[in-house]
């Protein structure tokens, strides 16, 4: 019984973690047997995956589960281990390949961890082609185009992005204010 209620507590500690408590920046955790959604691109503060090996020892034991896989991945880049977190992103890929996400927050690796904005380019495209409605994918493809030199391109990209995404969606405003400063 004792042993029953440790694990039980372990698992809730567990899914707190994953389903984001406390404070955000990017990517973000999905949430264990939910979809994805436009607005779940934040990571959790790299103070809440105290042992990184709960996460990566939850991708091996679910090898088909494109959750699984993202949190490792998350996780890995939040240490900063970039090589693993995009091999994560990518098992997820294969396991859900219409998910922006991903390929979004392998973009990030290459743009925000890597500095590589050429490299991370492709991954932000191939975000927006997946899932038109994702805002992150839009925004990121934008600033990396803009950190590139391809104004015109990122220019398009915002326009393309404010005719897909719903006006009241929260990155929209971010959109229009990057439109104004590469004006």
């Amino acid at each position: 019984m004792k042993k029953n209620i440790t694990l039980a507590i372990s698992i809730l500690g567990l899914f707190l973690v994953l389903v984001g408590c406390g404070t955000t920046t990017q990517p973000k955790v999905i949430k264990p047997n939910t979809t994805s959604t436009t607005s779940a691109n934040q990571v959790l503060d790299p103070s809440q995956y105290q042992d990184i090996g709960k996460l990566e020892s939850l991708a091996k034991a679910n090898p088909n589960d494109a959750k699984a896989q993202m949190n490792a991945g998350i996780s890995a880049y939040a240490y900063k281990d970039y090589t693993k977190a995009i091999g994560y992103y990518n098992n997820a890929i294969k396991i859900n390949p219409k998910d922006g996400i991903a390929y979004n927050n392998i973009g990030n690796v290459y743009f925000r961890g890597l500095k590589k904005s050429k490299d991370a380019l492709p991954f932000y495209e191939k975000a927006t082609l997946v899932e038109p409605t994702y805002n992150y994918g839009w925004l990121n493809l934008a600033l990396c185009q803009k950190d590139l030199g391809d104004t015109a391109g990122a220019k398009a990209t915002i326009a393309q992005g404010l005719k897909v995404l719903a006006t009241n969606d929260k990155l929209v405003e971010d959109l229009k204010n990057l439109q104004k400063q590469i004006k």
